[in-house]
């Protein structure tokens, strides 16, 4: 709190160095930070410059494994024809459909009916709705109808085109890959069924390691996410020039567009299906996560976590899933090597410390936690640029 009973913005969360801002005045773990009279900089501005010498060092640190966590955030906004959608965007974009299963599930409760509309929960409509469809054969074929429907606009609005003059995804790629070629692989996990980075590493030269064969169509095994790229004539033992750069793992942790279930199994096509393999928003996909793909997802994003040295970089996620986030706590209380940052944004432009509760011991945040409040593109921007591994390299298609 100021010294007018407001509430300060928070910018940055560390154990033991809060910053946070009002109109006025910069301040360290709610101390105020003085002004020396040539600055002239506003209190917003030197909040994010503290921000920044915090990236600067942090992310320069010889972390051996780094893990990236993508949600819905990383999406937001972005893409050319159209743009990605916060849920409540794509509440608004099912309504009629909506309306038709409200109707259906609490004809004659509108209280109850309009308090989910209040709240554009899709993830608590639909899995109300497939709960309903499983005990009630009256109610379910007419549900089934509109929660289909809901579904086909769910899969319109996520089919997104990169943007390549405004997007973030490609720099964010170049940024976060640039380290030794011998070092472990980047991990990017995404719960976005898009595939903006998919984009993103075609348009920078990527090659991309998903779990899916090099043939056409690709076809899904785990054991595709042990193999690794390498140019056979340089190969030589601990001869780093061997491996070639600009390659990362891609893990889609709830599906994608491009994943379609045929006779030949799981396989992966270059545009978006018809009937894509993707984990829809509701309770039931704790249930699907234990089924393949989704089940080699998760258990690799678990392997990674319980590695030594790994940096985990959390950016646009909700924390809803609790599978995923159990995943995290688990690394962040039992990983005494392991470190997380988490980019958390939202429209009250500051950290929302209620949403990420768990992350905290009292007041204080966990001791190899780290919360910084900045959009993805912001991020991205702010991101320490690693020049003695970023130029010079060629793509793996030059």
């Amino acid at each position: 709190m100021n010294d007018k009973g407001e509430k300060n913005k928070e910018i940055l969360i560390r154990r033991g160095n809060t910053v946070s801002y009002d109109g006025d005045k910069l301040y360290r773990n709610n101390i105020e930070v003085p002004k020396i009279k040539e600055d002239q900089r506003s209190s917003e501005e030197r909040a994010k410059a503290e921000k920044q010498t915090f990236y600067d060092a942090f992310f320069r640190q010889p972390f051996k494994y780094v893990v990236i966590l993508a949600a819905a955030g990383t999406s937001l906004n972005n893409g050319s024809s159209k743009r990605g959608k916060t849920r409540e965007g794509l509440w608004e974009d099912g309504l009629e459909s909506i309306n038709g299963l409200c109707d259906i599930l609490w004809k004659n409760e509108t209280e109850k009916s309009q308090r989910i509309k209040d709240d554009k929960d899709i993830e608590s409509l639909l899995s109300h709705v497939l709960l309903v469809e499983k005990i009630d054969e009256a109610k379910a074929a007419q549900l089934k109808r509109f929660r289909e429907d809901l579904e086909r606009i769910i899969r319109e609005e996520c089919r997104l085109t990169l943007d390549v003059n405004a997007a973030p995804h490609k720099t964010f790629l170049d940024k976060i890959t640039a380290r030794k070629a011998s070092e472990p692989r980047v991990q990017l996990f995404t719960t976005n069924y898009d595939t903006l980075f998919e984009q993103a590493a075609q348009e920078g030269g990527y090659a991309v390691i998903d779990g899916f064969s090099f043939t056409f169509p690709g076809t899904f095994s785990g054991r595709y996410f042990d193999y690794d790229i390498v140019q056979r004539e340089r190969t030589r033992l601990k001869n780093e020039e061997s491996f070639v750069s600009k390659v990362f793992h891609l893990y889609k942790m709830h599906g994608s567009l491009t994943w379609e279930k045929t006779g030949q199994g799981i396989v992966q096509q270059v545009n978006s299906t018809e009937s894509p393999l993707i984990v829809y928003p509701a309770s039931d996909k704790y249930e699907s996560s234990y089924e393949q793909p989704y089940f080699e997802m998760m258990s690799r994003f678990q392997q990674a976590l319980r590695r030594e040295n790994t940096l985990l970089i959390v950016v646009g996620f909700g924390f809803r899933d609790k599978h995923i986030q159990n995943v995290i706590l688990e690394a962040v209380n039992q990983n005494p090597s392991f470190q997380l940052v988490i980019v958390n944004y939202n429209s009250n432009e500051t950290i929302d410390r209620e949403a990420l509760k768990e992350y905290f011991d009292g007041n204080e945040v966990k001791r190899n936690v780290s919360i910084v409040f900045d959009t993805f593109k912001d991020f991205t921007e702010s991101f320490p640029e690693n020049k003695t591994y970023s130029s010079n390299e060629e793509s793996i298609q030059s």
